[in-house]
């Protein structure tokens, strides 16, 4: 059921941390099961995936019908990227790789509508409910209210940053991309590197400081209590292509000794 207002926006006030799942598979059934298992948002990917906003479209619909909330991870900054996500119903718009203050306010400026912002005019879209509750004065009120505003820091030159980009008004919520910032800071692939949590924790502090909503992706449930201990709010729990493959490892690994068991018993036929 598409509602008026955001469920992680609802759940935050409970000062609980909120909890989701990212979506690669683009399958409107993995969603519907990531809100069956009591997720509260579907990290719907398009950066590193093939999804186009008609996809997007249908597993924002997917979320909507199991009570999930839709974050939409666009594939660049652009604005007219970030409009065609939240025409399509996101709740959260994510625009990754932000290095400065202007980059951050340009996000909030195509997700906002005036006179928060400058988000194209249209009071019919999916994102709008369709300009069903009112003037179109109510209507842009409604989705400003609901929809939240997402930056990724993910850079050595972010992280740097990382005051001015999280002093920014109309952002909600800062995301602390520690895979991409090893990367930036040489130190590849080393999640529990010194220098890199040290960075991710001066980030995290200046995040906190400018009142806004800290998130990360953490998939193990010690580093995320760690974490969340330190004030993040918000979890990526794992990635549905991730899950998917270690199951069918594992059931690949339990049924190759049945079929080796099977050989050896017919091995000398």
């Amino acid at each position: 059921m598409m509602r008026k207002y955001n469920r992680v926006r609802e759940a935050l006030r409970t000062q609980r941390p909120v909890c989701g799942f990212i979506c690669r598979t683009l399958s409107p059934a993995a969603v519907e099961l990531i809100g069956l298992c009591g997720l509260d948002f579907v990290w719907i990917d398009m950066e590193h995936s093939t999804a186009d906003f008609s996809t997007v479209e249908h597993l924002c619909r997917a979320a909507d019908a199991v009570d999930l909330e839709a974050l939409v991870r666009v594939p660049d900054q652009s604005p007219s990227n970030i409009l065609r996500a939240l025409e399509a119903g996101a709740g959260i718009v994510n625009a990754p790789q932000v290095d400065d203050r202007s980059q951050a306010e340009s996000v909030v400026r195509a997700a906002k509508y005036g006179p928060a912002g400058e988000r194209g005019y249209s009071s019919a879209s999916r994102g709008t409910r369709y300009g069903v509750d009112g003037a179109v004065q109510e209507v842009f009120a409604i989705a400003n209210e609901r929809v939240m505003t997402m930056v990724q820091i993910e850079s050595a030159l972010g992280a740097q940053n990382a005051e001015e980009i999280c002093s920014v008004p109309n952002l909600d919520i800062v995301f602390i991309g520690l895979g991409d910032l090893s990367q930036s800071m040489g130190l590849t692939g080393q999640l529990g590197h010194p220098r890199l949590v040290e960075s991710a924790r001066r980030i995290l502090e200046s995040i906190v400081r400018n009142g806004k909503i800290p998130a990360m992706h953490l998939e193990k449930p010690e580093a995320a209590q760690e974490w969340i201990d330190l004030g993040v709010r918000i979890v990526c729990c794992g990635v549905d292509l991730t899950s998917l493959k270690t199951a069918l490892l594992g059931v690949h690994k339990a049924f190759g000794v049945v079929r080796d068991r099977q050989t050896g018993t017919h091995s000398g036929s």
